[in-house]
């Protein structure tokens, strides 16, 4: 299983460094190549669609959405809610990134991200 972070998902989505985009397609690729899942923090929807409705128009939103809510594993908030919070007291992190990170710790799953802030919390 692969932890990916929201800041992959929209670079991919939305191409603003061409770069990262064909980096983030590469490990796209992979994944699927390589028949991994996908898991990600319930509260990864709420991320997602934040960030899809501030740059898009509202009818393409929700076909972007479902397509990617469609092919990923959710892991309830409950299930990792102590970890994120341990996760938090120890790094100083941000709450969305404690999500994360405790979901690649309790996955036992890599985690993949572009944000430099939570991949140095990660590896804290």
């Amino acid at each position: 299983m692969i932890v990916v972070d929201t800041s992959v998902f929209i670079d991919i989505i939305f191409r603003f460094d061409e770069n990262r985009y064909e980096l983030v397609k590469k490990i796209f690729r992979f994944i699927q190549n390589a028949g991994l899942s996908v898991v990600v923090p319930e509260v990864f929807k709420v991320e997602l669609i934040g960030q899809l409705v501030r740059r898009m128009k509202k009818d393409e939103v929700f076909k972007i959405y479902n397509s990617i809510i469609g092919n990923v594993d959710i892991v309830n908030i409950e299930r990792i809610r102590e970890t994120a919070f341990s996760v938090a007291s120890e790094t100083g992190c941000r709450a969305i990134d404690a999500y994360f990170i405790a979901t690649a710790k309790i996955t036992n799953s890599i985690l993949i991200t572009n944000d430099r802030v939570m991949a140095n919390n990660a590896k804290n």
